[in-house]
C-alpha cells in the first residue's frame, strides 16, 4: 500500500485530536448488555421502521461520506446502488465527488429494479453543509428537492472542520475535479469569495473557500434556509444535548441525528450511545425522527440503538471499509450480512418486530 493509499484510509477512518471520541463511541456500544426474552414466536421477523413519516424496510441509513471516489471511481454511485438493492436508505454528502442528480438517478433506477416504485421503500436523503457562500447551499438544497430526494439532512456540528492530525501529517489534497463535481455551476458564479488558506486543514485549498462551512450559522439562519425546502422534511445532524433537541422540536424540524461526527469534530465530545441515553433520561416529549450514528457495526448494535429510543441508525465507515478492501462485491456482502445479522439479533431478543424493542431489554452501566 502506497503513501496516498494510507492517506485515503486515514481520511476515512481517522478522527480529531487524540481520537478519544472516535474510540469512545465503540467502547460505549460494547458496554451496553442485552437482555433477551425466550419462548416467543419469532417465526417471522419485521425490521421495518418509520423515517421522516414514511415506512421503510430497514432501520439502516448509509451515512453521508465525502469524496467517496477517492476509494473507488464513481464511489457514491456504487454505494447508492448497493444500498437500494439491499433495502437500505442512503444519504448523499454535499461533498460528493459526483453530481447529486447522477447519484439520485442511480439510486431510483436500482429501486425500480427491485420493485420499490411505491409503498414501503428505502429513502434517499441529501446531507447539506451551510457554506460561507450560502447561495451555494441554497442551490444544492433546491437541486436535491428537484431530483426527488426524500429528505434533507443539515449538518450543524461543523462551523469549522475539526483538527484531524492524520490529515495534516499526510497532507492529503482532494483533486479539484472531485471538490467541484457537485458544485460546478455554483462555483462559476462570483459571490462572496473568502480568503481562508487553512480551509480543510490539510484536505483542500484556499481556492475553494466559498465551500467552507459558515461559522456564523444560528438557529434562525438555519430555519431561514430550511424555508426553501417547502414540505421536504429536514433533519438536523450533529446534536448531542437534549436542550438542542428541544430547540429543534420547538422549531418544528422533522427530527435529529444524534451524532458526534464520527469523532471527527470535537475530540472528547460525549459518545453517541451515551448522548442518546441522556436524551431518554431527559423525559423530553418525543418528536419527529431520532437517528443515531457513531461506530455502529452489527445487528446487536442496531438493537441497542432501538432500545435507547432511536428510530433508525446511520452507518458509514463499515461500508467504506468494505468498498476500499474488496470493491463492490465485498460491499454487497457486508450489506447482506448486516441485514441478516439484524434479523437474527431481533429474533434472538425474542421480538418479532424490531421497533417493539424497548429500554427494558438492555443493561446500561451507571457511568454511561
Amino acid at each position: 500500500m502506497g503513501k496516498q493509499d494510507d492517506a485515503i484510509r486515514d481520511y476515512f477512518f481517522g478522527g480529531a485530536g487524540r481520537e478519544v471520541s472516535l474510540s469512545q463511541n465503540r467502547t460505549d456500544w460494547d458496554r451496553i448488555s442485552l437482555i433477551p426474552r425466550v419462548l416467543r414466536d419469532v417465526s417471522e421477523v419485521d425490521i421495518e421502521t418509520d423515517l421522516v413519516g414514511k415506512r421503510v424496510p430497514t432501520p439502516v441509513v448509509v451515512a453521508p461520506m465525502a469524496f467517496l471516489s477517492l476509494i473507488r471511481p464513481r464511489g457514491e454511485a456504487i454505494l447508492a446502488e448497493e444500498a437500494a438493492l439491499n433495502k437500505l436508505s442512503f444519504c448523499l454528502s454535499s461533498r460528493s465527488s459526483m453530481a447529486l442528480e447522477s447519484v439520485a438517478e442511480v439510486y431510483f433506477d436500482a429501486l425500480v429494479r427491485v420493485g420499490y416504485e411505491s409503498g414501503c421503500r428505502p429513502l434517499l436523503l441529501f446531507q447539506l453543509y451551510v457554506m460561507r457562500d450560502q447561495s451555494i447551499s441554497a442551490s444544492l438544497l433546491k437541486r436535491a428537492i428537484k431530483s426527488g430526494f426524500d429528505a434533507i439532512v443539515i449538518t450543524v456540528d461543523a462551523p469549522y472542520i475539526g483538527l484531524r492530525p492524520r490529515d495534516r501529517t499526510n497532507g492529503l489534497r482532494i483533486p479539484d475535479e472531485m471538490l467541484e463535481a457537485n458544485v460546478k455551476e455554483e462555483l462559476l458564479l462570483e459571490s462572496g469569495m473568502v480568503e481562508m488558506p487553512t480551509f480543510g486543514r490539510g484536505v483542500s485549498s484556499a481556492k475553494h473557500a466559498r465551500l467552507a462551512q459558515d461559522p456564523s450559522m444560528t438557529w434562525a439562519k438555519v430555519e431561514a434556509l430550511c424555508s426553501l425546502a417547502d414540505s421536504t422534511p429536514i433533519l438536523l445532524k450533529g446534536i448531542l444535548d437534549p436542550a438542542d433537541v428541544a430547540l429543534a422540536a420547538s422549531l418544528r424540524f422533522g427530527g435529529v441525528i444524534v451524532s458526534n461526527h464520527g469523532g471527527r469534530q470535537l475530540d472528547g465530545a460525549i459518545s453517541t450511545p451515551t448522548a442518546l441515553h441522556q436524551l431518554r433520561l431527559s423525559n423530553q416529549e418525543p418528536f419527529g425522527t431520532v437517528v443515531v450514528d457513531g461506530s455502529i457495526e452489527t445487528g446487536s448494535d442496531i438493537v441497542k440503538a432501538r432500545a435507547l429510543g432511536a428510530d433508525a441508525v446511520m452507518m458509514g465507515r463499515i461500508f467504506a471499509k468494505a468498498l476500499l478492501d474488496g470493491g463492490p462485491n465485498r460491499l454487497h456482502m457486508s450489506m447482506t450480512r448486516l441485514i441478516d445479522d439484524l434479523h437474527t439479533s431481533t429474533a434472538l431478543m425474542g421480538f418479532p418486530r424490531w421497533r417493539d424493542i424497548d429500554i427494558n431489554r438492555i443493561l446500561i452501566p451507571k457511568t454511561c
